[in-house]
């Protein structure tokens, strides 16, 4: 082979490995992904612009921009009636106020946010915007949360709103807007911004007609009786410069601090308990006839008693002998009893009931009611259906925590009123220690839902009960008799069962203990009693019961020693030291003991597991919480025990609590939250990291 042939071969085989390199290649990359959030560049007027005349406002930012569909973010204080238009215009925002300037006035915009880049939605967070129509920036702040009374739940969407405290009376809040409003977000947190420096009072409410004040008790409020002066604080503020550690692999390259000035504005904590106020509309709602048999009336809240009716058609009657009547719930029904209204396409009856007028004040009312009697498509019946009886019995115990307890219950229920209930009609029987006998018990009629009779009878643990209704035993008040019905109940033994005492620390009286589970709902509610502790026992044998001296000879031998002791103490030579101890433990003995302020409560036979305690402070004694009325009344306080209490089968737990050692709204246990922070948004991805590794090995 000659040299020429081989310097072209050589020739060939680099150029095909060229060809072959370049067909291999991948598609090259766009480089890394913007991270960034847009920044603002300029704005006009510009940021903390005085004497501003305009009512459009435009931000200019260094890449193209857009807002979240989220808008509702955005605040702008001074609240507008009429909305400002604000929307992105390719690298801009533009803001423009459909309202009227406001002389001497500083106007906060802020975005939270709202504002992202174009391609990557990279959000431009906590941006606010400050011009003023005066000489001077109003830029002090106030920041807190709002929560739920009862609940200490964050509440999201409120609008939040300052007055100034020197002009604030009790009609304010119905009489003028808003000055300064903003809104709470997912986590109840708020920010009022441009504020003057002053004292404030501030409130918070569901703003449904969005009028920025409180003229609706059912928009609810959030309030307490603090003034707060804002105030502030310049200092520096410590961040860190993380290096990514796959892009610098070079040990120069550290993590380090960054410090920069930064103005903190009080107060930045305030803790708000938002409430509806219990607003009770008593009337009737509505009635109807549901077949020949039943007349109903609806009214708007559950009746405290069944109203009277009294019939126009067979006015010289008697109740009794013209309907039945029963309440369940809102709802009351009265079974015709008497033929000739049964037959009748319509009856009518004149009614007395109570109602609320537009003031809230009750006032009595007569009305003239016609029933109409429906006209009812027949379908055919199954054969199931036509076996049984039109009139059914059921049995049922107590539900949740009461269940397989010595305080369960045991409730019949029938489907249509009884002609009567005879005792003997019904057969209890109780099986104890694998021996059966009849067990006595006694009947109760509930006094509005007459279809439910409570059998009220002892229990012991380890007790299995049966009771029986024999078929045909009992007829409803037309005659139709019942079909059989069996029902077993048992409770558990003793062991299978735990029980819970807490002593409350700190509290005397009005002391409301609801037991709850991992849910936050309420299983059992309990009134604690008072109990007094005293300190400064004195400890000698004439404070110890004799029957204990007696039964334990080494106390007694213990006892005579000490008091041999403290005799010798009386000797004229003793030193003057052991004068002074003993004159201070005579005074000690001589001083009143120290009462402190506890309650008790108990909690028996639990089912194992983890329960968590919520305490009302009832101080209206209704036995549940009652909101706030602004500005006659405060919410009631609540408190959360901030521990769990785990209950074992066959033990008794004794805690403590020391109500007030906590603050209420920290105390509630992180198991009972529903809101929690968005861990998600707080850890943003970085979308580069892959890129960042590829690119580090072709390097």
């Amino acid at each position: 082979m000659t040299n020429r042939t081989l310097l072209f071969a050589l020739s060939f085989l680099f150029c095909s490995l060229v060809v072959w390199g370049c067909a291999n290649q991948g598609s090259p990359e766009g480089g890394p992904y913007d991270t960034q959030p847009p920044r603002l560049v300029s704005a006009h007027p510009t940021q903390h612009a005085t004497g501003v005349k305009e009512r459009r406002f435009v931000l200019r930012f260094d890449e193209y921009v857009k807002l979240s569909s989220e808008q509702d973010k955005i605040i702008v204080s001074p609240p507008q009636i009429q909305p400002a238009r604000i929307m992105a215009n390719g690298k801009s925002v533009v803001i423009y106020l459909e309202d009227s300037l406001r002389k001497n006035a500083t106007y906060s915009f802020y975005f939270g946010d709202a504002i992202q880049d174009n391609n990557e939605d990279n959000p431009l967070e906590d941006f606010g915007y400050l011009i003023s129509t005066g000489d001077h920036i109003d830029s002090m702040q106030i920041s807190g949360q709002i929560v739920d009374a009862l609940t200490y739940e964050p509440i999201a969407d409120l609008l939040v709103g300052a007055y100034p405290a020197s002009s604030l009376t009790d009609s304010t809040l119905a009489r003028e807007l808003f000055p300064y409003v903003s809104k709470t977000n997912r986590m109840g947190r708020f920010t009022l911004r441009g504020l003057p420096d002053t004292t404030y009072r501030v409130f918070a409410l569901k703003d449904n007609d969005r009028n920025y004040k409180y003229n609706e008790r059912s928009e609810g409020l959030a309030f307490d009786r603090t003034d707060y002066r804002t105030l502030l604080r310049d200092s520096v503020r410590t961040d860190t410069i993380r290096i990514d550690s796959i892009v610098r692999r070079d040990t120069l390259h550290r993590d380090s601090l960054v410090s920069y000035p930064y103005t903190f504005y009080y107060p930045d904590n305030i803790s708000l308990r938002y409430s509806v106020p219990t607003l009770v509309r008593e009337g009737l709602e509505r009635h109807s006839r549901l077949d020949s048999l039943v007349c109903r009336l609806e009214f708007l809240t559950e009746p405290k008693r069944i109203p009277r009716l009294r019939s126009l058609d067979r006015p010289g009657t008697a109740d009794s002998l013209l309907y039945w009547a029963t309440a369940r719930g809102r709802a009351v029904d009265y079974w015709l009893r008497d033929p000739s209204l049964i037959a009748r396409d319509s009856v009518r009856f004149a009614v007395t009931y109570q109602r609320t007028d537009s003031l809230f004040r009750l006032e009595e009312r007569t009305d003239t009611l016609t029933f109409l009697r429906p006209k009812v498509r027949e379908r055919k019946k199954s054969k199931d259906e036509e076996k049984k009886s039109l009139l059914q019995l059921s049995f049922a115990g107590a539900k949740g925590l009461l269940a397989g307890t010595p305080s369960d219950s045991l409730i019949l229920t029938a489907t249509r009123p009884l002609a009567a209930l005879p005792q003997e009609a019904l057969r209890l029987e109780v099986t104890r220690d694998s021996t059966t006998t009849k067990h006595p018990f006694t009947l109760q009629q509930d006094s509005l839902d007459r279809l439910r009779y409570h059998l009220l009878f002892p229990r012991s643990y380890g007790d299995k009960f049966e009771v029986r209704i024999d078929s045909a035993a009992l007829r409803d008040i037309y005659g139709v008799a019942s079909d059989s019905v069996a029902f077993t109940q048992s409770v558990e033994a003793e062991k299978e069962l735990g029980h819970l005492t807490v002593t409350l620390s700190g509290i005397k009286e009005h002391a409301l203990v609801e037991l709850l589970d991992k849910g936050d709902l309420v299983l059992a509610t309990q009134r604690a009693h008072p109990a007094t502790s005293t300190s400064g026992a004195k400890g000698r044998a004439d404070s110890l019961p004799s029957s204990t001296l007696d039964a334990d000879p080494v106390l007694q031998s213990l006892i005579k020693k000490q008091l041999a002791g403290a005799d010798s103490l009386a000797s004229p030579h003793r030193s003057a030291t052991s004068q002074a101890l003993s004159d201070s433990v005579a005074k000690a003995d001589t001083l009143p003991a120290k009462a402190v302020e506890t309650c008790q409560v108990t909690f028996h036979d639990l089912k194992p597991g983890e329960y968590y305690l919520r305490l009302i402070i009832d101080e209206d004694a209704n036995g549940a919480f009652t909101p706030g009325d602004y500005p006659s009344r405060d919410p009631e306080p609540v408190y959360y025990c901030p521990q769990t209490f785990a209950i074992k089968k066959g033990f008794t737990s004794e805690e403590k609590w020391e109500v007030h050692a906590t603050s209420p709204f920290l105390s509630k246990p992180e198991a009972l939250r529903k809101v929690k922070p968005d861990e998600a948004k707080k850890k943003r991805e970085d979308k580069n990291i892959e890129y960042y590794k590829r690119w580090g090995r072709k390097k």
